[in-house]
């Protein structure tokens, strides 16, 4: 948009252009914004124009915008000599006193040392605010094309202090409108290129920074924005002879398999070795001078499966009699550094060379099992016997074979496999008792059963003289047991 304002030498009304594209200007008609003071030097009348106190260096920063401060008259209090100023432009203008502080015009903002325009309405007459008058004591504050939104001073008083605003008088008006042209846009690219010597490629990164022009509506003219900077463009094009002779010697690696070394049961560990070779070349991959090899060595941790390969370490493992009863008394240990989620993992099989295993899973890694065939409870029996019309007799059945000696199997996911005898024909457990009475064949001191431990079949079995009895007998033989085998 623009306005046309200016002022011949005869004082006529002439047209400039003043708008969107123009800055602000005071107006130069010899009948405007001054005040005329006579001072008799000679014999003429010299007629001065004062522009208010905007000459004044001592002036105290004022709160809002300042256009053009200029002694106000009694002619310039009136909306009539606005709108005479502003003719070319069919000003219409309002006045409003100090004390209206909010109207559709505009408001009294900053404590009323301020005055903020509202938006310009379409519906009211004219196209756009033409000036704004703010007055405080003596002064004006005269802006020109004010814009909406923006906070303009009122003036010093005579104390030099800003003064609260006494009244304030705006003027709409119809200016012609004309669309400024933008400048384009201003452009630069940024160029960086990398090489890479290895793969013999340099990388361009091409990098566009567009900067626009946008409309200032304070300084009513195109000024520049805000860079945008676009996706980097990548592009890759091979290494120039010349470029490649500036890249250091390559070097070529060869790296051999990482071989294990020897490991024994008992180890977490092992150690491993491979060979490095280096070899500098130049850009054309000609070597330079002797390759240079190296032996690198470190250690990893031996897996779960291959420390199941070690066998299960074995403890005390025999057969033991508790009272009458023949048990299996054992104890293994897993491999170092294996691990189970279980507390029972063991299962126990009795290795039958001619027939069926006998088999017991999910035990714990220490305790006593009761032996095939053999009965804890009544009526008790014993492997190789059976309980016929009420008198034992001797059978090829009931789990004969394992009494001349049978191969006992330990397994978790290691192994451990070991010879057990039963218990000889003379101990207390080996034969039930002879014609079916309640002594058995033989009743020599029985030896102490293991410790048992984890859980498992419990050996504690009720015989005549009480439970209470039998635990105090069991535990002194674990403990003379202990002890020979110790010794």
């Amino acid at each position: 948009m623009t306005a046309r304002l200016g002022a011949s030498v005869n004082g006529a009304l002439a047209r400039a252009d003043w708008g969107r594209n123009a800055v602000p200007y005071a107006r130069k008609k010899s009948k405007s914004f001054t005040v005329l003071a006579g001072v008799a030097l000679a014999a003429s009348l010299i007629v001065a124009p004062l522009v208010g106190s905007a000459a004044s260096a001592e002036e105290p920063a004022l709160v809002g915008k300042v256009g053009v401060i200029q002694d106000a008259g009694q002619e310039q209090n009136k909306t009539s000599y606005w709108e005479q100023e502003f003719s070319e432009f069919d000003a219409k203008c309002y006045k409003h006193e100090g004390n209206d502080i909010n109207n559709s015009h505009g408001k009294l903002t900053n404590g009323g040392l301020t005055v903020t325009l509202n938006e310009y309405d379409d519906s009211w007459w004219g196209n756009q605010w033409v000036v704004l008058v703010v007055k405080s004591g003596n002064l004006n504050n005269v802006i020109e094309n004010p814009v909406a939104g923006t906070a303009y001073a009122s003036p010093i008083n005579n104390g030099g202090q800003q003064a609260q605003v006494s009244h304030w008088i705006v003027c709409k008006g119809d200016v012609p409108e004309q669309e400024p042209e933008q400048p384009a846009p201003l452009k630069s690219d940024k160029v960086e290129t990398t090489f890479d010597c290895e793969t013999d490629v340099a990388t361009v990164t091409t990098t566009t920074t567009t900067t626009p022009y946008v409309w200032d509506e304070q300084a009513q003219k195109w000024v520049l924005g805000t860079p945008v900077v676009a996706e980097p463009v990548v592009t890759e094009r091979p290494l120039t002879d010349e470029e490649q002779q500036d890249c250091p010697p390559d070097t070529t690696v060869v790296t051999t398999e990482w071989e294990d070394g020897v490991w024994e049961c008992g180890d977490t560990t092992v150690e491993q070795t491979r060979e490095v070779t280096t070899t500098l070349v130049d850009w054309q991959g000609n070597p330079i001078g002797e390759p240079t090899v190296v032996t690198e060595t470190r250690t990893r941790d031996l897996t779960q499966e291959e420390l199941a390969e070690c066998p299960l370490v074995p403890g005390e493992i025999e057969s033991v009699c508790l009272g009458d009863v023949p048990y299996l008394g054992y104890e293994v240990s897993l491999p170092e550094g294996y691990e189970v989620d279980s507390e029972t993992p063991v299962t126990i099989t009795f290795v039958n060379p001619d027939g069926e295993d006998y088999v017991v899973e999910n035990q714990p890694l220490a305790g006593t099992l009761l032996w095939p065939g053999a009965s804890a409870s009544a009526p008790k029996m014993w492997p190789g016997w059976a309980l016929v019309d009420g008198e034992y007799v001797e059978t090829d059945g009931n789990y004969a074979w394992t009494r001349e000696g049978v191969t006992v199997e330990f397994h978790v996911n290691p192994d451990y496999e070991t010879a057990i005898t039963y218990p000889e024909a003379t101990a207390l457990c080996a034969n039930p008792p002879i014609g079916g009475g309640d002594e058995p064949a033989s009743t020599p001191s029985a030896p102490p059963a293991l410790a048992v431990t984890g859980g498992g079949v419990s050996p504690i079995l009720p015989i005549a003289g009480g439970a209470a009895l039998l635990m105090g007998l069991a535990a002194l033989a674990i403990v003379a047991y202990r002890r020979r085998v110790a010794s």
